[in-house]
């Protein structure tokens, strides 16, 4: 039997000390061990207010993590992450995040440093038949605690433990994971990571979690839950269960199941604290409903969008072109003319896409449509958007071509469009900006 620890958070520290304690304590872990910290920094908004709840891990569980690291003497004492970047800036988006939330203030505090897997060597490494390149540094770690986020995922269902680790690789082999073969696909990549890491430690922040995640699109709730196991596959099904979710319909823990020569369900696990997994937290949904017919998401059609084909997003998209679909959506809901129906237009994203050959104009999106799609015969009118990532400049030329009308400060108006999911949380005193700011 595994050991799963499922707790309330009621206090700084203690709450995961509860946690770390039930589910084994950190005896493994020595003074004189080099101990890395994965947590969820999955996007970030500089300058803009913008809604952290259950899309990254809360300072306030990382300094828990690292105090208690240090009431074992621990010195050596890293986070790694990889946070995404659109447009390369001297000052990456860690370094960004690090500010913002005051990571810097707990590194100079206690000694722990900060590597950016973006912008540190990364090596090839192989096992079960698959290659990829991760992160150099985090190779050397004696102990790997693993700290994401409970919330689920449009894509993968959940993200959890497994899918968190997919941050410690190369950009090149992210997008490998995203691949169309669908027997080396992101469900294939995201089991094998067991192969690749071994975390020592599990620690799931569900202070809040998130519903249609995996970013500020999502909507949080505060549930107050702190998972903790030593085995990751363990963690990820008690944190799927809490969701409301069976473990044997995520496709990656099934095959991850098969994998490790374990049973899907909760079978295997002993959970302590005392929680009922299965009716502590409502039921979080993961996919963006599409409408009857399952050409147009149901906030176009809520929206009244007309003349406009929109398929639902599939697992070869990957995070660059994820982040910039925000983009593309936000330019048909911002339209001037979105009264009016738009002129048959079909959009397609991703790397498995195809034209249906019925429409006026077809939108390619991102450089792996393009590759794939803008010399097809069953195109009538084929508008592109070049780039990997795509090139918001492309988005204005396009939408001109195709009729739609943006409003002249559209790019500066998406600066700041994350102002308006947070306003979904103004007022209400479960959503503490303090959980996400080191003091």
């Amino acid at each position: 039997m595994y050991d799963v620890a499922v707790v309330r958070y009621e206090r700084p520290l203690e709450s995961l000390r509860e946690a770390v304690e039930l589910a084994g304590g950190l005896e493994s872990i020595s003074r004189d061990s080099k101990v890395f910290i994965k947590p969820n920094f999955c996007q970030w908004y500089e300058g803009v207010s913008f809604p952290k709840y259950g899309v990254l891990t809360t300072a306030r569980l990382i300094e828990d993590m690292v105090l208690l690291l240090k009431e074992r003497d621990v010195t050596d004492i890293t986070l790694v992450e990889g946070v995404v970047e659109i447009e390369r800036k001297p000052e990456s988006m860690l370094q960004k995040v690090a500010r913002g939330m005051g990571l810097d203030i707990l590194a100079n505090r206690y000694g722990m440093k900060m590597i950016d897997v973006l912008r540190s060597p990364s090596a090839r490494v192989t096992a079960g038949g698959v290659t990829i390149s991760v992160n150099r540094d985090v190779l050397q770690a004696d102990h790997l605690i693993n700290m994401p986020v409970l919330k689920t995922h449009s894509q993968t269902v959940v993200s959890l433990g497994l899918k968190n680790l997919k941050g410690l690789l190369s950009i090149p082999s992210r997008k490998k994971c995203h691949s169309i073969n669908p027997h080396t696909d992101l469900t294939y990549h995201l089991a094998k990571l067991l192969d690749f890491f071994s975390p020592s430690l599990t620690i799931m922040d569900g202070i809040y979690t998130l519903e249609r995640g995996p970013l500020i699109t999502g909507r949080a709730y505060r549930s107050n839950i702190i998972i903790a196991s030593k085995d990751p596959y363990s963690a990820d099904k008690v944190g799927t269960t809490l969701l409301g979710i069976g473990p044997d319909t995520v496709p990656h823990l099934t095959l991850a199941a098969t994998n490790l020569g374990r049973t899907p369900d909760l079978s295997d696990i002993n959970i302590r604290g005392g929680i009922d997994v299965r009716t502590a937290l409502k039921p979080h949904l993961w996919e963006f409903e599409q409408n009857e017919s399952g050409d147009l998401p149901m906030y176009f059609e809520r929206a009244g969008v007309r003349g406009l084909t929109y398929p639902q997003a599939d697992t070869t998209m990957c995070t660059y072109c994820a982040d910039f679909i925000y983009y593309v959506i936000w330019g048909v809901l911002m339209a001037e003319n979105r009264d009016k129906p738009f002129d048959d237009i079909e959009v397609l994203h991703g790397k498995a896409l195809d034209p249906s050959g019925i429409h006026k104009h077809t939108l390619l999106v991102g450089q792996c449509q393009v590759k794939r799609n803008s010399k097809n015969p069953l195109i009538n009118h084929c508008v592109n958007i070049n780039g990997c990532p795509p090139s918001r400049e492309g988005l204005l030329e396009a939408y001109a071509e195709l009729g739609i009308d943006l409003p002249h400060d559209f790019l500066e108006r998406m600066r700041t469009s994350s102002e308006t999911y947070m306003k979904r949380y103004a007022g209400n005193p479960e959503f503490d900006e303090s959980f996400y700011k080191i003091q």
